[in-house]
């Protein structure tokens, strides 16, 4: 009787031992290892690693972007503008155009205002004509004076230019600065271009 209770009692032990915890284990769970950076890079970018001429593909892109025909036509014509400048600014950069244009923008004459005065005569002459030919003689008689005036004062600015540019620039030719100079004489100042860098009445 006791043999048979004690044998059941090894048997209900060895049973139920498998479930029991080694001696010296913990009860905490290990931690998940943590995830290395090239793990971590594959996860993040969600796509697999582009081949070589994909990569090559996109540098290209990058630098030579493909353009839109309407981004293309911003492009071009901004290259243009911009070699418009440059020629410009090369051709207004000689010595005897420089000398013409200091030399005007230091006048105080009428034939900036040339245009302004025309116009207003113009519109007097429209406006005053139905008042009889007196008066619309009257008005024209002040606009041939207004072109007398501004036929002498192109002419002393450009006896006074030649003077100074025999001093300044003996080995400098003349041509082409006529037409310079009635280019910017006629024009209101502050629509002269490039922009006037002295003032009225300045020594040059």
């Amino acid at each position: 009787m006791w043999q048979s209770c004690s044998h059941q009692a090894r048997f209900e032990v060895g049973l139920f031992r498998p479930y029991e915890r080694p001696e010296g284990e913990s009860a905490t769970p290990e931690p998940t290892p943590a995830a290395t950076p090239d793990t971590a890079r594959a996860v993040g970018k969600g796509a697999p690693t582009p081949s070589r001429r994909e990569a090559e593909a996109a540098r290209r892109e990058r630098l030579n972007p493909t353009l839109s025909p309407k981004e293309l036509r911003q492009r071009e014509r901004a290259a243009k503008n911009a070699l418009r400048d440059e020629q410009f600014a090369r051709t207004e950069a000689a010595p005897g155009k420089v000398l013409m244009r200091d030399y005007v923008d230091s006048r105080r004459g009428v034939a900036q205002w040339s245009m302004p005065i025309l116009m207003i005569t113009l519109a007097l002459s429209l406006v005053i004509s139905g008042f009889g030919n007196d008066a619309a003689l009257a008005v024209t008689g002040f606009t041939y004076s207004i072109f007398l005036l501004i036929a002498v004062d192109l002419f002393l600015t450009w006896r006074g230019f030649k003077k100074l540019h025999a001093e300044r620039l003996p080995k400098e030719p003349l041509k082409g600065l006529v037409g310079y100079m009635l280019n910017r004489a006629i024009n209101i100042r502050r629509l002269r271009l490039p922009a006037p860098r002295v003032k009225p009445g300045d020594q040059i």
